[in-house]
């Protein structure tokens, strides 16, 4: 018995040791490609064979798979779009590189309701982000359809934490939300450069996605918690998330993406 358990251990760690090299080996690899290859879909596809596993069960379990890996899909499309960006510059791919190999060996594995929350909130802000910064030539459908896809997925992950039984109609009425944003956004889109840097242009319109989705977290967790929605809990995030809106919206349109 005591050999089994030895057995067992010796596997466990090696699992996890193959885990991280793969995936920091992958990172490097995306890296490299977005400093030698200058043409995005070989890193598309890269990212999305590592995914495999998604498929790896019989195929009535695929959609469940895929609409449960949307939000690291979306992570992961949102940094080598970040990374091959016209204004990507060396410090800008290797802050990106760093924060994915965190992402996938640290952060996505995680379970808990909050950490759940916190990676459907990043994959908002990484998945807008990295959307409006690449397709200013892309017709106003693709971004429309990309938006749906984004505020879908983060819905659904953030909703899988409840065991919400309306999850699908409530996770397609929030990407309805992203949709619309997405489709004014396409035409009225302003950027901010962060720490004075133009490559670090910031869309307005990932501030307003995450604004959003922090007041409808909010509204939600208040509403399953009381089976009602306590204003006192709900009131100052959106005053806040209002605020910010109308204040970017009206004095800081200035710089265009």
């Amino acid at each position: 018995m005591e050999f089994l358990k030895k057995t067992a251990r010796r596997r466990s760690l090696l699992s996890n040791i193959a885990y991280y090299a793969l995936n920091l080996g992958m990172v490097a690899v995306l890296f490299w490609m977005s400093q030698e290859i200058h043409y995005p879909l070989a890193a598309i596809v890269l990212v999305l064979l590592s995914k495999w596993r998604t498929l790896s069960v019989r195929p009535k379990f695929w959609l469940t798979n895929i609409q449960g890996s949307l939000v690291d899909v979306v992570v992961g499309l949102g940094v080598v779009a970040l990374m091959y960006a016209p204004q990507a510059t060396l410090v800008l791919r290797i802050a990106l590189a760093v924060f994915y190999a965190i992402w996938l060996v640290a952060i996505k594995p995680l379970s808990k309701r909050w950490q759940m929350t916190l990676q459907a909130g990043l994959a908002v802000f990484i998945g807008t982000a990295a959307l409006f910064a690449v397709s200013h030539e892309w017709s106003a459908a693709v971004v429309v359809l990309c938006a749906l896809v984004i505020g879908y997925g983060t819905a659904r992950h953030f909703l899988s934490t409840f065991r919400e039984e309306q999850i699908t109609v409530l996770s397609l009425a929030w990407g309805l939300v992203f949709a619309e944003i997405g489709w004014l956004a396409h035409y009225w889109t302003f950027g901010y450069a962060l720490l004075g840097v133009n490559a670090l242009q910031l869309p307005q319109a990932t501030i307003i996605f995450v604004l959003l989705s922090f007041v409808a977290e909010r509204i939600y967790t208040s509403w399953h918690k009381h089976k009602t929605i306590v204003i006192a809990e709900v009131a100052g995030p959106a005053i806040l998330a209002s605020a910010l809106i109308l204040t970017i919206l009206l004095f800081f349109n200035s710089v265009t993406l």
